[in-house]
């Protein structure tokens, strides 16, 4: 039997990620990975075959962001490098802990241009620019300083993905060292007593707050409520933290930042206390919200608390730990109002603005809610239907709702729904994806087949790349390029040995996402409306 010492770098590197607690690579591999595969064998990863490495990468983010666990991709060099790029950008915009491990070209030719297989001139700066730790490594003492490095990024209190990259001939040296476990650090920051006490004095005074939270705040709901309570103030939420507040309590006014309704009650204001969010364009759609109040701002990310917006109060710290002790130290404050009646007149009045096709849109959400446990797990894409339900689709549970917001791609919904199951492979994942964006990632459909995931993909099929048209024609553009002619997605699911069932109102799409998790293996759900049925 071979001793740990024996190991090749490659089998090294893969021991050393199951050691500290990644179980799972998705990949597909390549003549310059052979080692890297020779080391999943040795070290008992479970490898997911994916059908492009942009799926891999998506896969891996979906993995991580249900499990909360770092997830890993195996890449070539060159191509296999650039396909995952763009899952890279997702994760690196939407702070989820991905790791990604690729070969470069062997030592004595690298960077010198001389065409050797899968060429790039610098794989590891252009890495760089889309993670938190990009590293190369010519030893296997490089691959353990770089792993450490990784995975303090990784589980740091911002994730951010990180990426390594090893020579094609030193993959295949001695390691000449075990793998280990490397030491966890402490996640989250302790947010100042003093700097706290002065929050809760600011709380204490106002007349009209408002809280906004996002996803760094997702695990801290309780808190969240209690303090939500206790100031009766209304709480706004983003697409990353969706469901940490129940949706029908009656101080939330959703994930409704980009609506007019929402913006006059920040406006309205006198403290404005922001905890886990970077408040970013994605998550209201403005230049910048109308704060004109005192700001409390909570978040372990020290730009965050100082880059936009001028804050009266800035907490560096964890929210959860942040928010109990403001808790405590509001404990029986009884507020100037409850805002109860201003949530449910700002509630209304979204619903007043929203035209028939959106109105249409929160209809057929109702019917995909109802039809889904209430701890069911979407990952959706840059599609209408997804915009439509970051508002309207209700949620009680966080980690039930997965939007690609930071970066913004398409072909998201599908691999990281794949990657989800198999983290959970007892909880109910769904895909929701627009006709175009499925198209981008389709091919992994036969991922889901392949292993017989039981997946509900529920695709709005409107023939058009919608919301860029109706953007064309608000700005008196004519409608170029957004409309594309579809597969016959029915036939299409079925030659890749899916289900298909295709639905046009809210009570078809429910019982049809009912009936699809109790399918062995997945089932495309093709939703058109009605004047396309």
């Amino acid at each position: 039997m071979t001793s740990p010492t024996e190991l090749t770098v490659g089998e090294y590197l893969s021991a050393t990620l199951a050691l500290n607690g990644i179980d799972t690579v998705f990949g597909i591999p390549g003549v310059h990975t052979l080692e890297l595969y020779r080391g999943i064998a040795r070290a008992n990863l479970k490898h997911v075959l994916v059908r492009h490495e942009q799926g891999a990468g998506f896969a891996a983010d979906g993995y991580a962001r249900l499990s909360g666990k770092p997830a890993a991709a195996y890449v070539i060099s060159g191509p296999g490098f650039t396909n995952v790029l763009t899952a890279l950008g997702q994760a690196y915009t939407d702070s989820v802990p991905l790791l990604v491990v690729a070969s470069t070209a062997a030592r004595h030719s690298l960077g010198k241009q001389w065409g050797a297989l899968h060429e790039l001139r610098n794989q590891r700066d252009i890495a760089a620019t889309v993670t938190g730790h990009a590293g190369h490594a010519q030893s296997a003492e490089d691959v353990r300083a770089h792993l450490k490095h990784a995975f303090c990024v990784m589980r740091a209190a911002r994730a951010r993905p990180a990426y390594l990259e090893i020579p094609l001939d030193v993959l295949s040296l001695p390691a000449g060292i075990s793998p280990e476990r490397f030491t966890d650090a402490p996640a989250f920051p302790e947010a100042p007593a003093n700097t706290l006490a002065h929050a809760a004095q600011r709380l204490r005074a106002a007349k009209a707050p408002v809280i906004i939270a996002g996803g760094g705040a997702k695990h801290a709901g309780a808190e969240l409520t209690a303090l939500v309570e206790l100031l009766g103030a209304p709480c706004f939420l983003t697409a990353a933290s969706k469901g940490v507040l129940p949706e029908a309590h009656p101080l939330n006014v959703g994930a409704s930042l980009p609506y007019a309704a929402s913006q006059a009650l920040i406006r309205d204001a006198d403290v404005v206390l922001v905890v886990g969010s970077e408040l970013a364009e994605t998550d209201h759609y403005i230049v910048k919200l109308p704060i004109h109040g005192t700001m409390i701002r909570v978040d372990v990310d020290p730009i965050k608390l100082s880059d936009q917006y001028a804050n009266d109060v800035a907490i560096l710290g964890d929210s959860q730990q942040a928010l109990a002790t403001l808790v405590t130290q509001l404990a029986g404050h009884q507020p100037s109002r409850n805002a109860q009646s201003d949530v449910k007149a700002a509630r209304a009045s979204i619903t007043a603005s929203c035209d028939a096709p959106t109105a249409h849109l929160h209809a057929l959400l109702s019917g995909l809610r109802q039809g889904l446990p209430t701890d069911a797990a979407l990952f959706t894409d840059m599609t209408q239907i997804a915009y439509a339900g970051t508002y309207g689709f209700s949620t009680n549970q966080p980690l039930t709702w997965f939007h690609p917001s930071g970066y913004g791609t398409l072909g998201y919904a599908l691999p990281a729904a794949v990657g989800a199951k198999f983290a959970c492979p007892e909880s109910p994942v769904v895909a929701l994806a627009g006709d175009f964006g499925l198209q981008f990632t389709l091919h992994e459909l036969m991922t889901a087949v392949e292993h017989q995931l039981s997946i509900p993909i529920v695709v709005w099929n409107n023939s058009a790349l919608g919301q860029i048209r109706d953007d064309m024609l608000g700005a008196d553009i004519p409608p170029i390029g957004v409309i594309g002619q579809n597969p016959d997605f029915q036939a299409l699911a079925r030659a890749y040995g899916a289900h298909a069932i295709h639905v046009t109102t809210p009570n078809e799409l429910s019982a049809a996402v009912k009936q699809a998790l109790q399918l062995r293996g997945p089932t495309v759900i093709e939703v058109t409306p009605t004047s396309l049925a």
